[in-house]
């Protein structure tokens, strides 16, 4: 009786541990789907911004604010060591 006995236990063992198994791949997948929606979701918002910041870049009027941001144009250094240039009248 006891080798029956033992061979219950062993396919109780068997069948629960299939069955934490497939819960935990069932969990997994709902994990992945709901990961893979949010994605798509996400990417959406990102076209339709997207689009609406294409529509939207009209040129507007000019009031010198793209120009104040840029950083003014670099002008050579004079080299310390060379003579400076000086006209001198006779």
């Amino acid at each position: 009786m006891a080798n029956w006995e033992r061979k219950s236990q062993y396919l109780l063992r068997e069948i629960v541990k299939f069955r934490t198994y497939i819960d935990t791949l069932a969990t997994a997948q709902a994990a992945k789907q709901k990961i893979y929606a949010e994605r798509e979701a996400r990417e959406e918002e990102m076209q339709e911004s997207s689009k609406a910041d294409d529509s939207s870049s009209k040129p507007a009027e000019d009031d010198g604010a793209n120009e104040a941001s840029k950083p003014p144009p670099s002008e050579p250094m004079p080299n310390p060591a060379l003579p400076i240039p000086t006209l001198v009248h006779p």
